[in-house]
């Protein structure tokens, strides 16, 4: 079994929003490196769980250009479709 550790980092200022740095040992248990994805998910316990993005599989015939295109328009049009959800 492999022994929990207790490491701490501080949050700085980074323009508009905050950021911090990751201990190598808890990239290496997440198993990240530079430019992987990773997910936060608040806990009802006040914790907070970070994990390694999982990559998606596509299915045949649709590519990653056309998934990001999608993404982009979603993300430019976020309050039209949040003013659907009361329709």
């Amino acid at each position: 079994m492999e022994r929990e550790m207790t490491l701490e980092r501080k949050i700085f200022k980074m323009g508009n929003s905050y950021g911090t740095t990751y201990p190598k040992e808890v990239l290496k248990h997440l198993g990240v490196t530079a430019g992987d994805e990773v997910t936060f998910e608040n806990l009802d316990d006040g914790t907070v769980k970070i994990s390694k993005r999982k990559a998606i599989k596509l299915p045949e015939g649709i590519d990653t250009e056309f998934i990001e295109m999608v993404n982009e328009i979603v993300k430019e049009n976020d309050s039209v479709f949040k003013g659907l959800v009361d329709r």
